[in-house]
């Protein structure tokens, strides 16, 4: 995480801080004498200075959502309802960037609460389903 932390920084954005995700006792236990794998933590920032919202806010600092392992594209996926919460910190209409999109929950959260959406993926079949989602999503903002 600290590596990350200083990309992100490195990168020119504002580093604000971690929102820790509690996915609940329902997460996955690697077997006794571990502690379970209940949280993880969501790097968030801004792209320059950040003016106090007047769209909402403040918002949980932790946040709880189940993982339901059957709404899973990809091995690390995370619950869109997880990403709609975190989306709500950005200004409506702003843009999200997710350098690590995976299968695209961000993206559908992003794009199904009316933002603007950037994803970067390395894995070209990852990708794949994640443009599917997209354009799945964007399907009925663009209908007429």
């Amino acid at each position: 995480m600290p590596t990350l932390t200083d990309a992100f920084q490195s990168g020119g954005l504002v580093w604000r801080g971690l929102v820790p995700w509690d996915k609940t006792e329902a997460s996955r236990a690697p077997h006794k004498g571990y502690f379970r794998h209940q949280a993880e933590y969501v790097v968030w920032g801004s792209n320059g200075p950040l003016a106090p919202a007047v769209h909402g806010g403040p918002w949980p600092g932790v946040v709880r959502e189940r993982v339901d392992h059957r709404k899973k594209f990809h091995m690390t996926g995370k619950p869109v309802d997880l990403m709609r919460q975190l989306c709500q910190a950005v200004p409506p209409g702003g843009i999200i960037l997710d350098p690590f999109m995976g299968s695209g929950s961000t993206g559908v959260a992003a794009l199904e609460l009316g933002y603007q959406f950037i994803g970067i993926e390395q894995d070209g079949h990852y990708f794949d389903i994640a443009a599917q989602r997209l354009a799945d999503a964007e399907a009925p903002h663009t209908a007429a």
